[in-house]
């Protein structure tokens, strides 16, 4: 048997240090675990101890298991775990941590409890590494794409204080909003995107279906078409008698503009459109401030330190131009500067958000302010992805009228004159 000497804090936070006896790290760690200690750090007290000479180094316990296999699964299964999945299991595990259920216990009940086996396979590894004696918040970074990196950065913070309850049922509010307000820009974008599309089917069937048998009628009159008719007629022929090269076309467009804009000159180009575009940049500009002021009300709330929020919120907000002004937020703070004062030279933030951010440095409660800056920055983001799509629906509708009905006219300008077409005038 070895002697272990950790640190680990109680259900309450309470740091608490001691000894225990037992043959390995991992059965010290599994002991302290089923005790409900938070473990912060776990060693041998000598070297040659025979039980631990070859698995207790004087260094915090980690996960050793490989990232690599971890990570190739990850990609293969990520697409099968849905963000609701992750909300369900935080909240599920948070009440079960509440109520004293040990972590290992809870993640096995968890694991069973899974909604597919991608989901459960990723439980299973995060338990295992767990029961290992490795932290909870480490095994849940081996899957980046699952578990998203403020959901990791919580976590770790809630096993240095003891507060993994709370901390995790934190997490499910969090991810909840997410959620939502993505749901809410998808809705917003779903709309144009389909009449866009109807509008674009409707015409290349007109193109390639009915205008060739009216062509037929025109030309067995040999009567002279009027130009928007003409104009018509030759490009429905060019459409059927060239087809593969419209395919050929869009197949190249398609490559062309994916690979450019996963560059980094295409993706500032974009990002540069969501920031600018009429009707659309007040509804980019709000999603990402408002995913940064509740990120960062979250984060100073839990006692995540200001670098490492920075650092989050850079994440989250994925636009190249936030994404510079935190690198210069980043750059401010390691000068000793304050949050608010990069934030009032940028163009990007209002001067509202600004100036709340300001005075909640100043009252030495910034964590509060920040939080009630999300709340107050998701209120005019509703507003505005509200106002956008009213306005959205009528300019979509006229644009497919407009359309439609340029099609259909040129369609019946030569009827309006039957009586000159049958004659053959």
């Amino acid at each position: 048997m070895a002697r272990f000497a950790y640190q680990a804090r109680d259900g309450r936070g309470e740091l608490a240090t001691g000894v225990v006896n037992a043959a390995n790290l991992q059965e010290a760690s599994q002991m302290l675990r089923a005790e409900g200690k938070f473990i912060v750090r776990l060693k041998a007290e000598s070297a040659g101890s025979g039980g631990g000479g070859g698995n207790a180094p004087s260094t915090t316990i980690g996960v050793s298991a490989s990232s690599g296999g971890a990570g190739g699964t990850e990609r293969l299964i990520q697409g099968r775990v849905k963000r609701d999945s992750v909300i369900e299991f935080a909240n599920q595990l948070s009440v079960m941590v509440q109520t004293g259920v040990p972590l290992s216990d809870a993640l096995q009940c968890c694991m069973q409890q899974a909604p597919n086996d991608g989901f459960k396979f990723v439980l299973n590894e995060v338990t295992k590494q767990v029961q290992a004696g490795g932290e909870f918040s480490a095994a849940m970074r081996k899957f980046p794409s699952i578990f998203p990196p403020i959901m990791t950065s919580l976590i770790r913070a809630s096993e240095v204080s003891g507060t993994m309850g709370g901390m995790l049922d934190r997490v499910a509010v969090y991810l909840s909003k997410e959620q939502q307000t993505v749901k809410q820009v998808r809705g917003a974008m779903m709309y144009p995107l389909f009449m866009m599309t109807m509008a674009i089917g409707v015409t290349i069937f007109l193109l390639a279906f009915v205008l060739p048998k009216f062509a037929k009628i025109y030309e067995s009159r040999g009567a002279a078409l009027p130009a928007p008719t003409r104009l018509l007629l030759a490009t429905s022929n060019g459409l059927v008698d060239y087809w593969y090269a419209w395919v050929i076309l869009a197949v190249a467009l398609g490559v062309s503009g994916f690979l450019f804009f996963r560059a980094t000159a295409g993706r500032r180009f974009l990002d540069y459109l969501k920031l600018n575009m009429p009707v659309l940049r007040g509804v980019f500009t709000q999603l990402y401030i408002s995913r940064a002021c509740r990120t960062m009300g979250t984060m100073i709330s839990a006692g995540v330190s200001m670098l490492d929020m920075v650092a989050i919120v850079k994440q989250v907000t994925n636009n190249v131009f936030f994404e510079e002004l935190w690198d210069k937020v980043d750059h401010r703070l390691r000068q000793g500067s304050q949050l608010s004062d990069p934030l009032y030279q940028s163009a990007l933030i209002p001067r509202s958000v600004s100036q709340m951010v300001f005075s909640g440095e100043k009252s030495g409660r910034l964590g509060v302010v920040l939080s009630k800056v999300a709340e107050y920055t998701e209120v005019e983001f509703d507003r505005t992805v509200k106002g956008a799509t009213q306005f959205i629906e009528p300019l979509m509708v006229a644009t497919m009228g407009l359309v439609i009905g340029f099609v259909a006219i040129s369609l019946l300008l030569p009827i309006f004159s039957v009586g000159k077409v049958v004659a053959g005038k």
